[in-house]
């Protein structure tokens, strides 16, 4: 994903977190159990024997462990609902291979009708290691559960069970033969619609330590899929991985069918991808023309350590294909490649304007203290800003940001005027590369985005860009005030999760948004935002704690959650509200909004070992979110909970 498409995602993230002037969200359906799951089926632990000769020397498996274990089971039979039966296996789960004991119960547990129950069963299972191994069969079963969190843990627990299960001349053929037939299922996920699952089945796939001989083509296979809303969700999810994707990734160049795929994941990588340059220098001389474009951009992205291609790079400047040409004066100045300047120089006089600007540009990326090679480039690219053709204004637009250090802040503020402009661009990929832009400029954008506010049709990207922007648009914060007062309840949504972008700064703001929040027949998603600002704002905001705290225990689940969030970021040592928070926020973390699962997280952290049972769900949030932020969190959390300094 690009930094413009990724900045402005971030942006409707953001402003999703109110549900703006919408009813809130329905909670996710309890799947049914997956039908092909049959307990009384699967063996008991086969490994288990393993362990037979040094049974009696294990220090962990005392009597205390065994009559913990005894009561431990006996509580999950007996568990009247389904917080108690996740509770009970959660406990079993936490003693870890001395929980062997307790096999069938969890394999009766991972075929629950509560989803909840059936992915903390599959984590415990994961969490006793080798002497689960005869759950293989079973968890690659629940690969396929219609709840994605269970597809997960299930994706997860294979890869606990054979991280801790050496494979040796004397391990049984069927154990080998269930590692083997889990390796084929997981890569059959890499193109799961969840992206939860599609990074745990890949994490698992490298716990596995396939062959890359064997798996490449498996995940090349995938790869080749023609069509992008399946294949890009996927590399997105390689390319979350770093420098460890970067060996099935060089599998799959050698598959003709997944090149071309192969190589956007790569340049997504970026620098961790270095490992691939001289694949990719290969790439940019031979092949289809879409693939050599490919190549060539991967190795912009990677950067210093593709410099060596350069040379190669230089060659398609004088290319027949236009996208090759543009391509290779792109990665040119991306890697300012100073020896590729004479033809850079060269290409400044095609008679494509766009083209030559391009090469300006790139030639004043190489030369960034050369103020006459700035200023052609700068009027070049804003020139482009008025092309019929929205590819050309888009790669303008991200251009002149680019060389916004070179440049002085009026010159910026000028360029900010224009880029508001193509905000009401009919082009998504033209008003996304402006927003992208603006929030590049940051407190040099105030003025243009504030102007915005006032025009129906802008008002809306105006208000989400400023949100972006944060608390350098405090200037503008009398205008997200006034907009509270808007006849629309969705702007004045926006404004208040503005208001909460500002932070503390934004305490002018209290005792409009203390209103909101009281008023119970207002718009719930207004009271969402509204509630959500105040506990950015923080302690600044301690009138609204009395309020906020009365709404922890409201009917509407979602306004109960956030309510309770706020009032412990305005008082974070009330530790009467720590039993209403932890339930609340666990729940927030199993949902599908990016910035409440950020926030849950950070949250649990600050309540620290008072929220312990949040430890299940964080471990999954740390390693399978989707989001790099969203998982720091949750390991932050969990250290912060767990008492740990290091």
């Amino acid at each position: 994903m690009t930094r413009q498409r990724w900045i402005l995602s971030g942006l409707i993230t953001a402003a999703a977190l109110a549900g703006c002037g919408k009813s809130p969200p329905p909670p996710p359906p309890v799947a049914a159990p997956v039908a092909v799951v049959e307990p009384a089926a699967v063996p008991a632990p086969a490994a288990a024997a393993k362990h037979d000769a040094h049974d009696a020397h294990d220090t962990h498996d005392t009597h205390d462990t065994r009559d913990t274990l005894a009561a431990l089971r006996a509580a999950l039979a007996a568990a009247p609902d389904e917080e108690a039966r996740v509770l009970a296996v959660d406990a079993i789960a936490a003693l870890g291979q001395p929980a062997r004991a307790a096999y069938d119960d969890l394999v009766k547990a991972v075929a629950d009708p509560s989803a909840r129950v059936r992915w903390h069963a599959a984590r415990a299972l994961g969490l006793i290691g080798e002497d689960a191994v005869a759950a293989v069969p079973l968890l690659v079963k629940l690969l396929d559960d219609d709840d994605p969190i269970v597809a997960t843990q299930s994706a997860a627990a294979i890869g606990l069970i054979r991280v801790d299960d050496e494979i040796t001349a004397d391990t049984p053929a069927a154990d080998v033969a269930a590692y083997e037939a889990a390796t084929s299922a997981l890569a059959d996920k890499v193109t799961h619609p969840d992206p939860r699952v599609r990074r745990a089945a890949l994490r698992a796939l490298m716990k596995l330590e396939p062959k890359l001989a064997d798996i490449g083509p498996l995940v090349g296979a995938r790869l080749a899929d023609a069509d992008p809303s399946v294949v890009l969700p996927a590399l997105h999810s390689l390319a979350d991985l770093g420098a460890d994707a970067v060996p099935f990734l060089l599998t799959a160049l050698e598959n003709p069918r997944s090149r071309y795929w192969a190589s956007v994941a790569l340049a997504e990588i970026g620098a961790a991808a270095a490992p691939a340059v001289p694949v990719l220098k290969a790439g940019v001389a031979s092949g289809e023309t879409e693939e050599r474009m490919q190549a060539i951009l991967a190795l912009a992205a990677v950067g210093d350590p593709a410099v060596e291609a350069a040379g190669e790079i230089a060659k398609a400047l004088d290319a027949p294909e236009g996208s090759l040409r543009f391509a290779a004066a792109f990665a040119l100045g991306r890697l300012r490649a100073a020896q590729a300047d004479a033809a850079l120089e060269k290409a400044t006089r095609d008679p494509d304007p766009f083209l030559a600007a391009v090469a300006s540009w790139a030639r004043a990326r190489i030369h960034p203290g050369d103020a006459g090679l700035v200023a052609t480039a700068v009027e070049r690219l804003t020139a482009g800003l008025a092309s019929a053709a929205p590819a050309v204004q888009a790669a303008a637009v991200s251009a002149l940001s680019d060389l916004a250090g070179s440049i002085d802040d009026e010159a910026e503020k000028r360029l900010a005027g224009e880029f508001v402009r193509l905000l009401s661009s009919p082009e998504a990929g033209v008003r996304q590369a402006a927003a992208a832009a603006l929030v590049r400029e940051g407190s040099l954008a105030v003025d243009a985005l504030e102007r915005a506010l006032a025009d129906p049709e802008t008002r809306g990207i105006a208000m989400e860009i400023l949100t972006a922007i944060g608390p350098v648009s405090t200037d503008a914060l009398d205008s997200f005030i006034a907009a509270l007062s808007d006849p629309d309840p969705v702007h004045r949504g926006d404004a208040a999760v503005a208001i909460a972008a500002v932070g503390p700064a934004a305490a002018e703001a209290v005792p409009h948004l203390e209103k909101i929040v009281a008023a119970a027949d207002g718009p719930a998603g207004l009271r969402y935002a509204a509630a959500y600002a105040l506990g950015r704002i923080g302690p600044a905001a301690a009138s609204a704690a009395p309020t906020l705290a009365g709404l922890a225990s409201a009917d509407d689940d979602l306004l109960a959650t956030v309510a309770v969030w706020a009032a412990l970021k305005i008082e974070p040592g009330n530790t009467a509200l720590f039993q209403q928070a932890v339930p609340l926020l666990r729940r927030a973390l199993r949902g599908e909004n990016d910035l409440a699962r950020l926030e849950a997280a950070v949250a649990l952290g600050d309540i620290g070992p008072a929220a312990a049972g949040a430890i299940p769900i964080l471990e999954l949030v740390s390693e399978e979110d989707p989001l790099p932020g969203v998982r720091s969190a949750a390991r932050r959390a969990l250290a912060r909970i767990r008492g740990d300094s290091t």
